[in-house]
Parts: C-alpha cells; structure tokens; sequence
C-alpha cells in the first residue's frame, strides 16, 4: 500500500454530502483473484470510508472458493454494505463454476428452448440462493436483446431468448423474479439494444443504426409493466443515429436514457452505465468525460473497471469531475440528488434482508 499513500490514507478525501453522493454512484473493479492484492485491499478501504459504493467482480477476480470468499468479506467488513456486482446469465456468460458452488446456468436460448417461464423461474431462484450465499447482491443480467444468430456477443453465444418481444420480457421477468426471491437484484441489459448488431461493443463503438427497430424496445416496456420490474437497467455503448444524431453512445445519450428510457418508456428504477472503460468509449473520451457525460446523460451508477490506466485515486478524482462540472453547468447537484436517491433506495433493497 506504499505505492499509494495518498490513496491509502485518504489524504485529499473531500469530506462534504456531494463527495458523499457521488461515491455512491461508482461501481469499482480491481486487480487480483485474492484478499492480498492491493488493488483489493485498497478498493475495500474505499468502500469503508465511503468514498465508493459497489464494486463489481469479473473473470480475472475469480480465484478458487476459498480466495472468493476472502475477498467478498474484504468487501464487506465494516458498516459500509456495497453493491457486489457479478455476470451471472449462463451460458458462456458466468464467472462462477461448481467449484463455487454454484450450477452452470444453461444460456438464455437453451432455457427457453427447453424449460417453461415457471421452470425458468425456479432454475433462476436456485441460482439466486447459490450466489447470495457467496455475498453477492446484483446480477448483471437478465438480456433483453433481441436474438440474431449472426450477432457475434449476443447471437452466437445464445444469450438472447429469442425474436418474439412478449417471449423475451416472459422469460426476463422469470429470470429478474427468480433472482429477487433470493435478494439478488437484477440489471436488464443492453438498453435500447444489441441484438442485431454486428459488432461487439468491448472493441470499439457498436452504431447500431442500420438494423435497429423500436420492436427491439418491446422488450424492455413490457417488462417495465411486469410484477417484476427489474431494480436496474444496463445501457450499452451503442450509437443509435436518429436518436442521438450527435454520434454519442447510448451510454453517454442524454436523448437515450433520459428522453427514452426514463421518459417515453417511464422507467424509475436505477440506470447503470456498461463499463466505461470498454474501448468502445476509452477510445472515444477519457474517463473524465465518460463519467461527467453518462451523470448528465441520466445514468446514476457509474461502473470503472479501472484496470486499464489503474488510477488508486479514482474515487477523489470522479468527486472532483462532479464538482467542476457542476461549476460549469454541465451537471447540477439536484441529477446528483435524484441519482443517488435512486441508488440507495435499491441499496436498502438489497442489504434489508442480510443485516
């Protein structure tokens, strides 16, 4: 932790309720599969002075059972609770195995191939119960995108659960309520969506303006008028042109979050961007602009990978992003206010049932 004590001993943490507010809209990643990284150790420490409020797990955290476990009471000691975030859709998209203790989830193609939305549903409480066990609290799942075959990150991997718009909101609100049985909150995903794309949006920008259908919104507005509205939707890095005629990615779409999905779509919940260090917008702003524009696009949680130009002081400098942007009426503090009054509404949602 010498290697960063400027991080380690908060020495230029801001002590006021916007530097509250905006830690509660970074969603964090780190370096390391076991409790002894310092990007882990440093990240927790974060977490409990309150200077971030989720963090999120991917392929290279996953160590064995033992070291997972470790890591996630890292995480969670102290009295600050974070958002513990994870991929877990099935198919090729799961980080957990049995060596877990977790099943292998069928992909979403296979289960409505194969089981009915009620069986679906009991699969997906199953899971649930298995990842709550771990720690975890969010789901970065269900998709909502529309299946093509030839879709190379959603198509070919059969993520999607099909073509027909009631059939996939069906199947998304067994896979969201199977998940909230067990108090994992879900995230829908790739809003306004990836289905027919044909590029994949961890490589570069994916403009999805030639091939993209409002039926690819169905979808998602039937499932916000489910029992089951998901406590989070996930927007993707997807340029849609007659919406956003600017280029920008629905990511960083103030036309796509807030105009769409929050206000012809009238969704309520949480926004969370997909990770802002995906080159798709790395190579398009910096991650100073990537996190001021989704906040004033309408997103309120904010996910940094942040292992690319690891920064350990991430947290001190996305405060100061805020701050300036609100200085320069890019931003407002009442976005800041309704963002994080969102965040912790589903904050207590997800720690009410573990105290």
């Amino acid at each position: 932790m010498l290697d960063y004590p400027a991080a380690w001993f908060g020495l230029f943490r801001p002590r006021d309720e916007l530097a509250a507010a905006v830690a509660e809209l970074l969603v964090v990643g780190f370096y390391g599969a076991n409790a002894r990284s310092p990007s882990a150790r440093l990240l927790a420490r974060q977490v409990q002075r309150g200077q971030v409020g989720g963090v999120f797990f991917v392929t290279q955290n996953i160590g064995t059972i033992d070291e997972l476990a470790d890591l996630i009471r890292l995480f969670r000691a102290g009295d600050n609770q974070p958002l513990i975030a994870i991929d877990h859709e099935g198919g090729v998209v799961q980080r957990l195995t049995p060596a877990h203790g977790v099943r292998r989830l069928p992909a979403a193609r296979t289960v409505a191939e194969t089981l009915s939305p009620t069986e679906a549903r009991q699969l997906y409480a199953k899971a649930g119960r298995e990842l709550a066990a771990l720690g975890f609290n969010i789901n970065l799942g269900p998709v909502l995108d529309v299946d093509d075959p030839e879709n190379p990150v959603i198509g070919r991997p059969k993520r999607s659960y099909g073509t027909d718009p009631e059939r996939i909101a069906a199947y998304a609100e067994s896979f969201a309520s199977g998940f909230a049985s067990a108090g994992i909150l879900c995230a829908a995903k790739h809003f306004p969506g990836h289905g027919r794309s044909t590029s994949d949006s961890h490589s570069g920008v994916v403009d999805i303006s030639a091939r993209w259908t409002e039926a690819e919104l169905e979808p998602f507005s039937r499932l916000f008028v489910s029992p089951h509205v998901p406590a989070i939707v996930m927007t993707g890095h997807l340029c849609l042109e007659h919406l956003a005629p600017d280029g920008r990615p629905a990511t960083v779409s103030a036309p796509i979050v807030t105009d769409l999905l929050r206000q012809k779509l009238g969704y309520r919940g949480v926004v969370m961007t997909d990770d802002v260090d995906m080159d798709a917008i790395r190579h398009l702003m910096s991650r100073r602009e990537a996190v001021v524009q989704a906040l004033a696009a309408g997103n309120d949680l904010i996910m940094i990978k942040n292992l690319f130009g690891y920064d350990p002081l991430l947290p001190d400098r996305a405060v100061r992003w805020v701050r300036k942007a609100i200085a320069q009426g890019v931003l407002t503090e009442a976005q800041i206010t309704a963002a994080v009054a969102r965040v912790r509404a589903i904050r207590r949602q997800a720690w009410q049932d573990r105290a």
